[in-house]
């Protein structure tokens, strides 16, 4: 497999022109599996600045990989092409002016590659909502992981073992706007066999993206 990074270019000053947002715009950077997702939640709590914590994401979290330049985000279908060996099965690393390019797609708002730098570095902070909720759209976090003012304890895993399967298997599902809290407290109240129900429905979800993966032609 060929690895390559990808720099592409963007302009330096503030004023980089933004375009129509693209509420379609999916990111590049793979789904993680639920114990993954944990891993990289714990590394960015142990992190005490939004700069701290973006740095990290760029250093450990920005693999993604193109499939005849077709980006491939799930996990199980990168490991097979990762052992298939496909030549053009490609790994990149999200830069700077790509990802300052990507968010500016999202939002539709003037992003700069040197500001995104400038962010990382901590010379500047972000003020704009809309971007830290679009970086954390890229790199496939709950937003509030670039907000340190947050409590380590929104994401703490729950106690309810119902509540923990059934973020685990939303974590499989790519839906990573919702946290472990977000899924106690919206849950906790219901009646057990209420909240049962709902675990089936995505047991049923998951079940059937992991058939249709293992089986494309189904």
């Amino acid at each position: 497999m060929a690895r390559a990074s990808e720099n592409g270019s963007s302009p330096d000053g503030d004023d980089a022109p933004g375009a129509a947002p693209s509420a379609d715009l999916r990111s590049p950077i793979p789904r993680r599996r639920a114990a993954d997702q944990e891993k990289l939640t714990v590394a960015l709590l142990d992190r005490d600045t939004f700069a701290e914590r973006l740095a990290y994401l760029f250093d450990n979290a920005s693999t993604y990989y193109l499939l005849r330049g077709d980006p491939v985000v799930d996990p199980d279908a990168i490991d097979r092409l990762t052992a298939e060996g496909d030549p053009t099965f490609l790994t990149f690393t999200a830069r700077p002016p790509m990802i300052a390019q990507w968010v500016r797609d999202r939002t539709g708002l003037p992003l700069a590659e040197q500001a995104l730098r400038n962010f990382k570095t901590g010379i500047r902070q972000n003020s704009r909502p809309a971007i830290t909720r679009a970086l954390a759209e890229f790199w496939r976090i709950h937003p509030n992981l670039l907000d340190p003012s947050v409590p380590a304890t929104d994401f703490a895993p729950p106690d309810d073992e119902i509540a923990r399967k059934t973020h685990e298997l939303v974590t499989e599902l790519g839906l990573v706007g919702f946290n472990a809290r977000d899924i106690t407290s919206s849950i906790g109240d219901a009646p057990e066999a209420d909240r049962k129900q709902l675990l089936q429905v995505v047991e049923e979800i998951a079940r059937a993206r992991r058939a249709a993966r293992d089986n494309p032609a189904s």
